[in-house]
This record gives structure tokens, sequence and C-alpha cells, in this order.
């Protein structure tokens, strides 16, 4: 990746290690000042040394919390093996050697009177002795301190906003992992990897991972997403795709006290405004007591709108919600939410494809676990970067510029580029170069019902 001159700017583009992996960090210029290229060489020699990754994830999780494991005095402790781990994870392609190396750095730097041996079998006996509960505790607690820092200025329609979404991904081909994980359809043996999807909740203000869980990919997404129930909470909104716009998993938010934006799934017919959808004929897997407590109908809102971008189609979107209320959420209200919910395929992206979550590397399902949770951390501590760089910024704003595709290449654009347009005008790259779903700033018109005297009954 090419240096960047960061002369006259308040970010500093820290590099985590050669890859196109860059946090946007605001630094004083009493710290860098007009030479801020020393500083900023100084800084990325740091991050990518072991020492410096420690101290930055240190910041947000106390080295305590992986301490108490193990009684020996070992130089792959739990920290230590924790942040070289997480650094492995960081960097595409990097080995257990590299991993090891790190560590022996951090070693001599810091004089320590006991050597670092050059083989692997200490760091990867290390690494199995993880425990998966201390890394979701970490997870528990970066996700605690990225809820702290969320504004209410960043909310949407008064509402904490959630948005939940799945994905794919493979790992390499053994007998372990395909008992757990088996091969897509239509795959041969010996011709094909173990795939495995992820369904995760994100925040829509702070964009960090809020919660999520793995499944094969025989499972559906919205059996998984019922899982995630209990980390959405009273009063706030999930915002979802048609594929879980189901009667059930509406009800039981609903039960929670928790309201729907959710895009009509293609197979319901159905009006516009206020209509009543009753309870399905069939209990299906659900236990007698908890079909009991469900209502007879759910009485919800739909509202119709089209999207207008230049250079493509017109999109017409139809939206379901528990929001009943005209006045208080109007339409253009309800589709101008629905339209951030494309933030979470992004979110997706910067997991799958930046991060390498589309292909793991371990070769057991106890492995492969570790290393999503490795990978979720490391996602969130980006996240928490990314917070304290646009403080002055909301997260709608920071999406536009770091996400915005460019013109020709369709890649996402370079650190210079976002600059200039946060300089220029955001809203008109953003509104030239997404899909008419997925803009924030399209031009919607909305659909009024003909009359909304009465909820209607629909199947």
């Amino acid at each position: 990746m090419p240096n960047n001159r960061l002369r006259h700017t308040g970010l500093l583009v820290v590099q985590l290690h050669e890859y196109q992996h860059v946090v946007f960090y605001r630094v004083s210029h009493r710290l860098c000042g007009r030479r801020s290229n020393g500083a900023a060489a100084r800084l990325i020699e740091r991050a990518v040394k072991l020492d410096g990754l420690a101290a930055l994830v240190a910041r947000f999780v106390a080295p305590s919390t992986l301490a108490g494991i193990g009684k020996r005095d070992r130089i792959f402790t739990p920290w230590v093996t924790f942040c070289a781990f997480l650094g492995q994870v960081l960097q595409r392609g990097a080995s257990c050697r590299d991993a090891v190396r790190r560590v022996q750095a951090w070693h001599l730097q810091a004089g320590a009177a006991t050597s670092v041996d050059d083989a692997t079998g200490g760091y990867c006996q290390a690494r199995a002795r993880l425990l998966i509960t201390v890394l979701r505790t970490v997870f528990s607690r970066l996700v605690k301190v990225a809820h702290q820092r969320t504004r209410e200025a960043d909310h949407g329609l008064g509402h904490n906003v959630k948005v939940i979404d799945g994905g794919g991904l493979s790992m390499p081909d053994t007998t372990a992992n395909r008992k757990v994980y088996p091969y897509a359809g239509c795959q041969r043996k010996g011709c094909g990897f173990p795939t495995g999807q992820m369904v995760g909740m994100f925040s829509l203000a702070t964009g960090h991972l809020v919660k999520f869980v793995l499944s094969s990919w025989k499972a559906s997404e919205a059996p998984l997403a019922r899982q995630l129930i209990d980390w959405v909470h009273r009063g706030e909104v999930l915002l979802a795709d048609r594929g879980f716009c189901n009667w059930i998993f509406i009800s039981l938010l609903q039960r929670k006290g928790v309201d729907v934006v959710m895009r009509l799934h293609q197979s319901r017919r159905t009006g516009t405004g206020k209509v009543c959808w009753p309870k399905p004929q069939r209990q299906g897997r659900w236990g007698k007591c908890l079909w009991n407590e469900l209502p007879e109908s759910l009485t919800l809102r739909v509202v119709r709108f089209r999207t207008e971008v230049r250079g493509f189609r017109t999109q017409h979107i139809a939206v379901v919600t528990t929001l009943l209320d005209e006045e208080k959420y109007p339409d253009a209200a309800i589709a101008q939410l629905y339209l951030r919910r494309w933030q979470v395929e992004l979110n997706f992206r910067d997991i799958t494809t930046t991060l390498g979550l589309d292909v793991l590397r371990t070769r057991t399902p106890a492995m492969i676990e570790k290393e999503i949770h490795l990978q979720a951390i490391a996602y969130n501590l980006v996240r928490l970067l990314m917070l304290e760089a646009h403080a002055s910024m909301t997260w709608h704003q920071c999406a536009c510029l770091s996400k915005a595709p460019s013109a020709r290449c369709g890649r996402s654009p370079t650190c210079s580029q976002a600059v200039r347009a946060k300089r220029t005008n955001a809203s008109k790259i953003c509104s030239s170069h997404w899909p008419p779903t997925r803009c924030p700033n399209a031009r919607i018109s909305v659909n009024h019902a003909p009359s909304n005297e009465g909820p209607k009954s629909t199947n």
C-alpha cells in the first residue's frame, strides 16, 4: 500500500501490517504537526509489532481478563497468546511461524531473560488452551464499550436501531470440519470445502457487531435469527430484509416490546396502510405453551415507496413495520430508515473480505469458533477506533465517506479520496454510485393508501 501524505489533515492512517487494513485515528497537531510523515512512520512501525497491538487492546480490555488460566509460568501466557493470535488473524495469510516471530521480537524488546524457541508447537498448544468462554467475555466487553459510546443523534426515528443479516464462510477440508460444516449442495467429496454461515446483529448507530450465531449452510437464516432475540431490548427497532419477514419472528419481537422495519416478503400479498395478519394454523415445532402465548393476529403497517437514482432503474419497495403511528413515524421516515439497511451488507463485507472471514484457516471446529471470535473482536476494535476518529461526525456520514464505490473500477476509495470527499460533497458521491435500494440519499416517492379507515385482514 503506498504511503499517504498526511500534512495539514487531522487524520492519521495506521496501517495494520502490509495489507490495506486502515484505521482512521484522530491525532492532535501537537503530536505530529508539520512533521507528520515521520510520526506516522513510527506509529505504523509500532502498530506492526506485537506490543503496539497489545497496547491497543489494553485500552478497551484489561489484560487481567485473560489472567488466571493455568498455573504454570509459561512464555505463551493467555495474554501473549491472545495478542499473537489476534495479530495473526489481522494479517491475511500469516502463519504460526510469523506469530512466533512477533513474540520473539516482543521479548527481545522487553529485555526478557528467557528466549523464545523458533518452533511453533508451543504457540499452537497455547492457542488450543485458550478458552472460548474467555474470548466471548472479551467480545462482550467490547460490545459494552461500543454501546456506551452510542449517541442519541445517531438513532433512527428516536430509537436505538439494530440491523440483522447473514453471510457465508468456508474453511479447510478436514474430516473434523466436514462433520460439523458439510459441503454445500451439488459438491462432490474432495471437490469443495466445508461451508458454514453466520447470522449477525449490528448496531446501526456505531456499526459494531452486537452478537452472532454460527451454523452449517443447511440451516435457514430465520431460525438462526431467533437465537439473537435476547440481544435486542424493549424500545429498540430491528431492521431486516425480506428473508426475516415472517409472522412468528415478528410476533416474538413484538412480545418483547421490540418494533420492526422489514421489507415485505415477495410471497405475501397484502394492501397498503394498516393490515391484519392472522396467526398461522400450523404450530410447527413450537411448544404448546409458547404458541398459546402468541397473539391471534398482528396489526401491522405496510409502507410502499419507490426510489429513483440517476443511472438506475426505479425500484418499488414495500416495507412492513410495527410502528403504527403515522404522525410520529411518517412514511418517508420509514423509507429513509429502511434504505440504511444496506449498511449491514457493508459491515459483512468488512468482516469477510477485508478481515478474511470468508476463508478460515484452522482445521478443527473448536479452533474455527475461536478464529471467528477473534475476527469479531478485531472488527469491533476497528469500529471503536473509527468512533474515536469521527467523534464529531455521524456514523452515517462516516459510512458514506469510507464505503462509497468509485465510479470506474467499483472499488472503495482510497484514504485521500475519502478526505477529499469530506471537503467536497459526500452526498453527491453517494447518490451517484449507489443502487436505488442502497443509496441513503435516493429520491423517494411514497405511495399513500387510498384509505386507512381500518386494518385490513390478509392471509
